[in-house]
């Protein structure tokens, strides 16, 4: 309704004005040249930025036309999709229709990921992505790399072919950049309009400097971030100037240590707006949208930045009003303007004649082929490309995968793809960091960190080591070596060292010689068992699809347990060699909290079984064949803010060999049957199923990443058990939790009580990711 009475104001308003301007052009050349050219200055200010397109669209209702745009950084992307033709309906439309956010997040779904990548990430979930060198670590440039924001920018502007001069787009257009090693503005005039554009948004820290013919190039804002100058050498005669500076903060803004940052940034910023605004002239024209209270990364208030901009114009009416032209000019002037859009190649209407892959990873360039998929002699849609280039990139040991159109000397369309590795690698380190509390006498906690090799040849063959120190230690190396191209076919060679600590949960008995099936009552008994276990494994294993795995190999594993502070008690020593067949299929967005998809774990295993134990100078051997199965499952739906989990773990071994098992199946902690300690059940078998409930109580969005709350409650029922295989005759028991707590970057941070059906509760807090 305010956007509709303005309109009607500027139409009441310059049909008061109109007549004299009509006037004046039938009386004169009818020619709208030889009307005065109008130069359009986009200032920069991230989300703010939509303030520009309310300014264009209030601009095209009153009839003025734009002939010169710059810009810089987000005034750079609205200037330049309003120089390929487009109309300001069009460009408002990307408000909604792109999420801008995952413009600063490069890393493609979870779902997408290989299930190895998944199981290493799950584990180490702070993501750091340290290169590591022989003497030294290297950072990433920035904290995303500028993938998924170039995928927009290409989607958004049309994917145009590269410009002799920008002045061949529909209104002659310049985009600044800094040149990050001198300091000094660069003005982009020719090239790809997505370089354009992005050179000028990449901002520091944020983003790395984008190379450019030579440059090291970052936000133009620091240098100049409002192009009043450049427009007037352009041949502007009347600027139209829109400035989205953001305020400075107040004493009391100043409430993290960002703060600080953001202020230097704002006087930088602020100061090359104020030094280009000394240009300006008694004829021309600045609007100052009030955005300045909205962050740049506050991509939610678009819709609200674009009504300011919008409202600032209606506002400075009278002054706008004398740069309008009339009906028939105004037509001439936009058919010119399409007339000059239809003569543009967008990206989806070439025929590609040649691909040209410019690899500059370890990776063959067979393999980079292979696993594109693209092949030449055919009209290749953009989406298609794009989809193509993500699940590559999903491999996520590239830096950027970019491309672009290129005519060669004979005409012929060339599709050129630029593959770089990440130039701070090829060994990269994550960590891990993950505590259970209970508040009561059982606390567990690990610190861990994974470090992956992955230059070892052409095939993409990596090797990983894992160390995990806490209540458990763990020291793990894993060689994988696909041996076909498309890399569906690898080896997998395996050790592991493993030492865990539990507290059993048990009722002694006098007259029994050690546990027997626990009451889970508050009067139950905590024995500390300690088991250590040394393991080899060697195995085939097939890709059908990047999200599932099937692996068939052999398996030798020994290891002893023993009660913790009774060592000279006796112990239980075992080894096991065997085979297993092991399916995997992994589509959840997220291993923690994760909002759709399935996952499904189905391992048999065959083994022939030996040891001995010597628990109070008895000692006794044993030696079987062992048919064991396990079944793990997980189902995730999402309606609105809520989100539904069933989870069932189920594992089943056909012989019994004792009550210290050989390999023992765990029970107990935070959605894990809440209530009792972590994993103090153990027996050899197991049953195990919950539905979970979350709501998503509020989103905590920052741009780069979200932080949301979380409230929630579960149903659980379960118990493990040696012995009898019968399910019916197994101790299960029901038990329940309630939780709140956020996402945050490090992994959730939950607090929880849960209850089990026989009385036995427990608080939880839960920081990290648990796996």
């Amino acid at each position: 309704m305010k956007r509709l009475t303005l309109w009607l104001l500027a139409v009441t308003f310059l049909t008061c004005s109109g007549t004299v301007l009509a006037t004046d052009s039938v009386d004169g050349n009818d020619d709208h040249k030889d009307r005065p050219k109008i130069g359009l200055v986009l200032a920069g200010g991230g989300a703010k930025g939509a303030a520009h397109i309310g300014v264009l669209k209030a601009l095209e209702e009153m009839q003025i036309p734009v002939d010169i745009i710059t810009g810089t950084s987000m005034g750079a992307y609205v200037g330049g999709l309003y120089a390929t033709g487009m109309s300001a309906d069009e460009i408002d439309s990307f408000i909604y229709s792109v999420d801008w956010n995952n413009g600063y997040r490069d890393r493609v779904s979870r779902s997408q990921r290989r299930v190895r990548d998944k199981e290493a990430e799950d584990r180490y979930q702070i993501r750091t992505d340290i290169g590591l060198h022989f003497g030294s670590i290297e950072a990433p440039k920035g904290v995303v790399q500028g993938q998924s924001m170039l995928r927009i920018l290409r989607k958004t502007s049309g994917n145009l072919p590269q410009f002799e001069t920008f002045d061949d787009l529909a209104i002659p257009y310049r985009s600044v950049a800094t040149d990050i090693l001198k300091l000094e503005p660069v003005v982009l005039d020719k090239g790809y309009l997505v370089d354009a554009m992005m050179a000028s948004m990449s901002v520091p820290g944020a983003l790395p400097p984008y190379e450019l013919d030579g440059y090291l190039l970052v936000d133009g804002g620091v240098t100049n971030n409002m192009p009043v100058e450049l427009a007037k050498q352009m041949g502007a005669d009347i600027i139209i100037a829109v400035d989205i500076s953001s305020d400075y903060k107040d004493r009391e803004d100043f409430s993290s240590f960002f703060s600080v940052g953001e202020q230097l940034s704002n006087y930088l910023v602020r100061r090359s707006t104020e030094e280009q605004m000394q240009a300006l002239e008694e004829q021309d024209i600045y609007l100052n949208p009030e955005v300045g209270q909205i962050s740049t990364t506050d991509f939610s208030s678009m819709p609200q930045a674009y009504q300011l901009g919008y409202d600032v114009a209606y506002r400075n009416l009278q002054q706008l009003s004398v740069l309008t032209v009339s009906g028939a000019q105004y037509q001439q002037y936009i058919d010119e303007k399409q007339q000059a859009r239809k003569n543009l190649v967008y990206g989806d209407e070439n025929v590609i004649d040649h691909i040209v892959i410019n690899n500059e990873s370890h990776y063959s360039d067979e393999l980079i082929t292979k696993r594109l998929g693209l092949e030449a002699g055919q009209a290749l849609k953009t989406e298609e490309i794009e989809q193509s280039i993500e699940e590559l990139y999903a491999l996520d040991r590239f830096e950027l995968i970019t491309y672009h159109y290129k005519t060669d000397e004979n005409g012929a369309t060339v599709l050129e793809l630029d593959v770089r590795e990440k130039s701070w690698g090829p060994n990269y380190m994550d960590f891990r960091f993950f505590l259970e509390e209970d508040f009561n006498a059982n606390s567990f906690y690990s610190i861990g960190v994974t470090t992956n090799f992955t230059d070892l040849n052409d095939r993409g063959a990596e090797l990983r080591l894992n160390a995990d120190f806490g209540t458990d230690k763990r020291v793990e190396a894993e060689l994988y070596s696909p041996f076909m191209l498309n890399q569906d076919f690898f080896l997998l060679a395996g050790a592991k060292y493993h030492s865990d600590r539990r507290n059993v949960l048990c009722q002694i008995n006098q007259s029994e010689t050690g546990c027997v099936e626990p009451a889970l009552t508050g009067k139950a008994d905590f024995v500390p068992v300690s088991y250590r276990e040394w393991e080899g494994e060697l195995a085939l294993g097939y890709h059908a699809t990047l999200w599932q795995e099937f692996k068939l190999g052999a398996r030798y594993t020994t290891g002893e347990s023993y009660v913790s502070p009774l060592q000279s008690a006796g112990k239980f020593e075992f080894d096991r060699k065997g085979f297993f067949a092991n399916y995997k299929l992994d589509t959840l967005d997220d291993f923690s909290l994760p909002t759709k998809g399935w996952y499904v774990d189905l391992e048999y295993v065959y083994s022939r079984d030996s040891g001995d134990q010597t628990v109070s100078d008895q000692p006794s051997g044993f030696s079987d064949n062992a048919y064991e199965i396990s079944v793990k499952t997980k189902y995730v739906r999402t309606f609105a803010r809520n989100t539904l989990v069933g989870s069932f773990d189920y594992g089943m071994i056909e012989t019994e060999n004792d009550s210290l098992p050989v390999n023992p199946r765990e029970l107990g902690g935070f959605l894990n049957l809440s209530g009792i300690p972590r994993n103090s059940l153990i027996g050899q078998n197991k049953l195990y199923g919950s539905l979970v409930y979350r709501y998503r109580w509020f989103d905590n969005d920052f741009g780069m990443f979200q932080s949301p709350v979380y409230l929630g409650a579960s149903a659980e029922y379960g118990g493990v058990w040696d012995g009898d295989k019968n399910v019916s005759n197994a101790p299960l028991f029901l038990a329940g939790s309630v939780f709140a707590g956020i996402d945050s970057p490090v992994g959730p941070i939950m607090l929880s009580y849960g209850r089990v059906e026989t009385g036995l509760n427990s608080f939880y807090l839960i920081i990290g990711a648990d796996y």
